[in-house]
Order: C-alpha cells, then sequence, then structure tokens
C-alpha cells in the first residue's frame, strides 16, 4: 500500500475517533480499527492471522465469521468495550465481503459507528447449566 494510501487510512480513523463518545462501547470499537490498521501496516506474519484466514477460506466460511462476531457484539454476557470491538470486526468482513463480490449489487460503504440496538441473547445455550444446579 502506498503512503498516501496510510495516510488517508490514517485520517479516516481519526475522523472515526472525534465521532466516537467516551464509553466503553466506542473504545473497543475504536481499538479494533486500530489493530486491524497496525495489522496490514506492519506486514509482519505474527500480525497478520484474520487477514490470511479470511483469504484461505471460502464464501460460507467467512459469513459464517461475520455471524460469529456479530453474535458476540450483540450478546450482553460480553462487556461494553468487547461488543465494540466485536462489532467492528463484523463490519470490516461484512465490508471485505461486498468488495469481493460486487455482482451481488451489494455497496462497499464503509461501517457505522452507530451502535446498533439489538435484543440480547443472554441466556441462550445456558439451560444445560441451570439444570444441573438445581
Amino acid at each position: 500500500m502506498e503512503a498516501r494510501a496510510w495516510t488517508d487510512a490514517e485520517k479516516e480513523l481519526d475522523g472515526i475517533r472525534q465521532k466516537a463518545e467516551n464509553a466503553l462501547w466506542y473504545k473497543g470499537y475504536v481499538k479494533a480499527l486500530e489493530g486491524l490498521l497496525l495489522t496490514y501496516r506492519t506486514n509482519d506474519d505474527k500480525y497478520i492471522y484474520l487477514p490470511k484466514i479470511l483469504a484461505t477460506r471460502g464464501e460460507e466460511s467467512i459469513n459464517r465469521l461475520r455471524r460469529e462476531f456479530g453474535e458476540f457484539a450483540t450478546n450482553e454476557i460480553h462487556g461494553e468495550y468487547d461488543r465494540g470491538y466485536f462489532k467492528a470486526l463484523e463490519d470490516y468482513v461484512t465490508l471485505l465481503s461486498s468488495m469481493k463480490s460486487p455482482q451481488q449489487g451489494v455497496p462497499a460503504t464503509p461501517p457505522s459507528t452507530v451502535e446498533k440496538k439489538e435484543p440480547a441473547k443472554k441466556d441462550e445455550g445456558l439451560e444445560q447449566y441451570t439444570v444441573e444446579s438445581s
């Protein structure tokens, strides 16, 4: 990537930082974006785990990963910071998917920093533990 593209990416990240509220959710979101930028900028194999995984997986596998990030981002069992972090990863994977498959008619729009309010899945999958403890 050329120097101008890095400068543009850093300016975009600064804009997101300025718009972000001083809440844990936004701090997690921004930290994930900073990590992604660092990953690509260093170009060191020890930091490039997610991009390598995304490059070698098929579309269905990537969609599954995106759904997992989305579930983590909305599950209240995770803290606010973690939910913001996973939301940024979900937005990143969504953006990459839309850029890889433009034939599907999905525009490549940047991820939104607005938190989506979805019902939490607090007790999903915990039935076995409540039965054992009673």
